[in-house]
């Protein structure tokens, strides 16, 4: 049986940046869009892109002629939202000054005291299975501790023995940074769960004083300062996708 022509409406509607393939479904059954002037609420509909005109709010949404990822380095104390919590700075300024079209969208988040690499992109599709937590792909923190650690400290981080909101973290990768002092760490995870790194810490009674995203899968953050863009090249897109697709 050959495949049904087009594709998926939700799909759609999350390629050309309008969220996530499961949030974007509230828009359809809102009753908020529309295929050739006629309103759709159906979740399974079709779109054939070349030919369908899709409206989203009485606004036309166009696939983009190819998806971007761009890496950024968040500033500390500044929330990873597009609106400000709290009377904190969020990264909507940021968007704003360099440029980017509102379909961009940061993939994750870091939190407000947490510094360093956050990707942004306008694929909504990439953007959901990179959050996905079997995604699998590795997170580099450089950290550091009020106290320096001991071996059976070391031993519960990394072998997944932590419990946090009942079930236990995965296995991770933990090491000193080269050149650095005894309170000095490299950590590796590939799970993201809220203030996950602090709280593990915290298990096994240590402090994090600081804590600075430095790589997610293949992407490292090099010398990008801190609240610029950078935008990824095509072929470390593709190594990004390639990863995640291999995860589904």
């Amino acid at each position: 049986m050959s495949p049904e022509p087009g594709m998926r409406l939700n799909r759609y509607l999350a390629r050309a940046g309008l969220g996530s393939r499961r949030s974007v479904e509230t828009l359809v059954t809102e009753g908020r869009v529309a295929i050739n002037g006629k309103k759709v609420t159906e979740l399974g509909r079709r779109v054939l892109p070349d030919s369908d005109e899709v409206t989203v709010d009485e606004r036309p949404v166009f696939l983009p002629e190819g998806f971007r990822v761009y890496a950024f380095n968040k500033p500390k104390d500044v929330v990873s939202t597009l609106v400000s919590q709290g009377g904190q700075p969020s990264l909507l300024p940021y968007r704003l000054q360099s440029d980017l079209p509102d379909r961009f969208m940061p993939i994750g988040r870091l939190d407000s005291e947490t510094t360093g690499l956050l990707l942004w992109t306008d694929d909504g599709n990439l953007n959901q299975d990179l959050c996905r937590p079997r995604s699998g792909l590795w997170k580099t923190y450089e950290l550091e501790l009020n106290e320096d650690l001991n071996q059976s400290q070391i031993r519960k981080l990394t072998r997944g023995t932590i419990e946090l909101d009942g079930r236990a973290c995965r296995p991770c990768r933990l090491k000193r940074s080269s050149g650095g002092t005894t309170l000095d760490w490299v950590m590796e995870i590939h799970e993201g769960r809220r203030r996950q790194i602090r709280r593990m810490f915290r298990a096994v009674d240590r402090r994090v004083m600081k804590l600075h995203r430095v790589g997610v899968g293949p992407v490292t953050l090099g010398n990008l300062r801190p609240g610029d863009f950078r935008k990824l090249d095509h072929n470390l897109v593709e190594k990004l996708r390639a990863l995640v697709e291999g995860k589904k």
